[in-house]
């Protein structure tokens, strides 16, 4: 009924931070202590959450909160009805308290074996770390300059709701941290030195020459070439499913809800605030819109609507002067500290949007355009291709703009296709 109180049995289960490598200490990312949790009698269904937050180096962390209704066992519920200290960058100290309206969450429900989960971020350090934060909006979709195909147009208003997305390209060291971490515990269905597969898909081509990760003794681990460590390159020859893949294990191993179901290939639950790739409107935004409102829609993926070799690695620009394919930069390069580089972020924070790699991205393709405005659209629930955004290393100024629509199915990976990724801001 309304209002019954929940009946905690667990009430509270410490967390710890989660941005730091494995091997490293508990004691090297923030840690929730001293956690209290009570319904309020004179309020049931309301809960009152106090905690104390520490961090050796005093970073701020982004704070969340789970429920368990198994007794902790799992905690794959959030608590999305909060306030008080919780979300992004709280910072540490004692006495932090959360009201958590959980009647409003989960109405009707008196559950018998409840335990909460106090879940502390340190994101490596940047708030939050290596994510950009795009508020709620609403911003004109598609190509305003009236050049590009008809498949762009007409532009349209397209409210989004807040969400994170990647700063960067996802890297070659960044994915074979999550796929061994998934291999070890056995995650994976297959994993070769020429193949890595999973529910009759392949994520990796490895047995690509211009693959930059070697699966050998056991591991996966990012190549060298000419010299240069491929680590912080963006990956190469990766599927849509690979990319869907790193997503769902990168949750799993940072303890977050899951957005997929990888017996499917299904997005379940976009907005449980685990990692997902994003939908193209998401990119989009991310890559030509400015969020601070000044209603101005670049042509390129940065602050710009001319580009050339110094803002973004296209059209075999190569700045590394790489003798063999892929020619990518690694992730971040045109960030203005690189010689012959200009900063070129996009306005909501974003690097590499128009070149390096393109970016696969959530859509089937392809929603059709029309002057109707649209709330979060995610594209037809069905097709045969997928989306990809932002053009790449080989690729003309043309084919980088920030309104082009690309696609191509998604079993494919070529030494130019790999990803970024997005959270949404939870909410029941």
């Amino acid at each position: 009924m309304m209002g019954a109180r929940l009946g905690f049995a667990i009430v509270a289960i410490l967390a710890v931070g989660l941005a730091f490598l494995p091997g490293s200490s508990w004691a090297d990312g923030p840690v929730v202590s001293n956690v209290r949790v009570s319904e309020r009698a004179d309020e049931p269904g309301v809960v009152d959450i106090y905690y104390d937050l520490g961090h050796p180096s005093g970073w701020a962390c982004e704070v969340r909160v789970f429920l368990s209704k198994d007794g902790g066992a799992t905690f794959p519920f959030g608590a999305w009805s909060v306030s008080g200290d919780v979300g992004p960058a709280i910072s540490v100290g004692t006495g932090k308290h959360i009201v958590w309206v959980a009647k409003d969450d989960y109405p009707g429900e008196k559950i018998s074996r409840a335990a909460v989960r106090v879940l502390a971020d340190d994101h490596g350090g940047v708030t939050p770390g290596e994510m950009a934060f795009v508020p709620a909006g609403t911003f004109d979709m598609g190509d305003p300059w009236n050049e590009g195909y008809t498949y762009e147009r007409p532009v349209h208003a397209v409210t989004l709701s807040p969400y994170y997305i990647g700063k960067y390209e996802v890297t070659n060291q960044e994915i074979c941290d999550v796929y061994n971490w998934a291999h070890g515990l056995g995650k994976i269905d297959t994993v070769t030195t020429s193949t890595v597969t999973h529910n009759g898909q392949e994520l990796l081509d490895l047995n690509s020459s211009y693959c930059q990760i070697s699966y050998t003794g056991g591991a996966f681990e990012p190549e060298t070439r000419q010299g240069y460590p491929m680590a912080a390159h963006p990956v190469v020859e990766v599927s849509w499913y690979g990319a869907v893949a790193y997503c769902q294990w990168l949750s799993e191993r940072e303890g977050r809800p899951t957005c997929y179901d990888l017996d499917t290939w299904e997005l379940i639950a976009p907005q449980s605030g685990g990692y997902r790739l994003p939908t193209e409107a998401e990119w989009e935004r991310a890559a030509g819109w400015d969020p601070a409102g000044s209603g101005r829609h670049w042509r390129y993926g940065f602050t710009g609507d001319n580009i050339d070799c110094s803002r973004a690695n296209y059209h075999y620009c190569n700045p590394l002067g790489l003798t063999s394919y892929p020619y990518t930069s690694p992730v971040g390069y045109y960030d203005g500290a690189n010689a012959g580089t200009v900063n070129s972020a996009s306005a909501a924070g974003c690097y590499d949007m128009s070149g390096n790699v393109w970016e696969w991205c959530h859509d089937w393709s392809y929603r059709v355009y029309t002057g109707d405005p649209v709330t979060d659209p995610q594209g037809p629930s069905t097709g045969s291709y997928r989306v990809l955004r932002g053009g790449c290393w080989n690729y003309s100024a043309y084919n980088c703009r920030s309104a082009l629509r690309g696609w191509l199915p998604p079993r494919y990976s070529f030494h130019y296709f790999g990803f970024r990724v997005c959270r949404s801001v939870p909410r029941h």
